[in-house]
């Protein structure tokens, strides 16, 4: 069977209150985080399901049937999945493993980098057309981007999630395997009170 092109998986979790943008708080309400988290989703979203050159799945945890999911799979034509495995690097593992027996070049990204747009997708998938890998480096230590032409299931073993040392652990692990790598430019990430004082547009919309 002839592989497809591009897939980009959006990972992200239900919004469910008390269980989201936790490190917002006690700055911001329960009410205002969950707000917040909604309004990432659907930004990122709206950013990176116009493009036609690449098919778009939406990564679901606990499960897709929350309706907040059901609304956006009509809202935006995207496919839902639910995110499997016991952790985050199990649940990329999974999904990067699975997506490449399909898809020829598979992209992951989260919600929380309200600077991700339709263009820093194509670039990070005209990288993959000269590199194994391509990844986006977060401000904070993290990545908000990761792309892939093969699996290797090291790339999310004993790895440090949700520490400042994940990108570094990533990369090395990409240079234990000899694969080449493009690095994008620099994001930031929207997990702190501090971060969401950079955008003006969002700390309006929920306070």
């Amino acid at each position: 069977m002839q592989k497809k092109l591009n897939k980009l998986l959006v990972f992200t979790k239900a919004p469910v209150m008390g269980e989201v943008k936790t490190r917002l708080q006690p700055d911001y309400s329960l009410e205002q985080s969950l707000k917040l988290h909604k309004k990432l989703v659907i930004n990122t979203l709206t950013s990176v399901s116009n493009s036609t050159d690449i098919d778009v799945e939406l990564c679901c945890t606990p499960h897709r049937q929350h309706m907040f999911f059901l609304d956006c799979e009509k809202r935006f034509s995207v496919q839902l999945n639910d995110q499997l495995g016991d952790d985050l690097g199990e649940r990329m593992a999974f999904a990067f493993s699975s997506t490449l027996q399909l898809y020829e070049k598979v992209i992951i990204i989260g919600t929380d980098c309200p600077e991700i747009d339709e263009q820093y997708i194509k670039n990070a998938l005209n990288a993959l057309d000269d590199f194994d890998s391509v990844i986006g480096p977060a401000e904070d230590g993290g990545y908000v981007l990761l792309g892939l032409k093969s699996f290797s299931p090291e790339l999310f073993s004993g790895i440090s999630w949700g520490s400042d040392t994940v990108f570094k652990q990533t990369k090395k692990v990409l240079s234990d395997l000899s694969w080449s790598c493009h690095e994008l430019g620099i994001m930031h990430d929207l997990d702190r009170p501090e971060d969401l004082h950079r955008y003006k547009d969002l700390l309006t919309e929920i306070i």
